[in-house]
């Protein structure tokens, strides 16, 4: 389900890391003792049309065994994260109980918070097309006007424009004022891009 997956849903044969969840299923048939909470975290996909059938049976099993469900989407950035990351959570309870989910919190982190003083060089984009892009920026200052408030992604530029100025994402370089795309593990090899500006 997760975009860099195989996308292959939630269901009982899929053999995804989804479908693992049926593992606790499994689990709390052959426990004698039933965990008072449960907390499921999944991508948003989790609840949309081609996986909401699989989802409303995994409900349905919980409520069968005496739980009460509780689903929200929620984003990192909402509670004090300097990334736009949205992910599914369901808490369940066993017996009748009542659960609210956390408030969101003003968004005081950006990603110059993150950067580290010391880092090595061969962290840093040594290409013409970096160095194109600082020019560029020179010419075109950066626009931050209330990023640090709203919590927005704020892109300073690309290493290679498309006709629309933004390039793919592994181009995209982001304004250390504003916060980060969703990290996943296949940008190990492609991490994200920051323009670190000197005072």
């Amino acid at each position: 389900m997760s975009p860099a997956g195989h996308r292959k849903g939630m269901g009982k044969a899929s053999g995804t890391r989804s479908g693992l969840l049926w593992e606790v299923e499994r689990l709390l048939n052959e426990t004698k003792y039933l965990p008072d909470i449960l907390l499921m975290e999944n991508v948003p996909a989790v609840i949309q049309a081609a996986n909401i059938k699989d989802f409303h049976q995994w409900q349905d099993y919980l409520t069968g065994k005496g739980y009460i469900n509780f689903v929200a989407l929620l984003n990192a950035k909402d509670y004090g994260v300097g990334q736009n990351r949205e992910r599914c959570f369901m808490m369940s309870l066993l017996g009748q109980f009542n659960y609210k989910f956390p408030d969101p919190v003003p968004l005081v982190k950006k990603l110059e918070d993150y950067l580290e003083a010391d880092v090595e060089e061969s962290y840093y984009i040594e290409t013409e097309s970096a160095r194109k892009l600082i020019q560029d920026l020179k010419e075109f200052p950066l626009h931050d006007s209330h990023v640090r408030s709203q919590g927005k992604i704020s892109l300073a530029g690309s290493l290679k424009p498309d006709k629309e100025g933004y390039g793919q994402d592994k181009e995209r370089v982001l304004d250390c004022s504003g916060i980060s795309f969703a990290l996943r593990a296949s940008d190990g090899g492609e991490p994200v891009k920051i323009l670190e500006v000197e005072e």
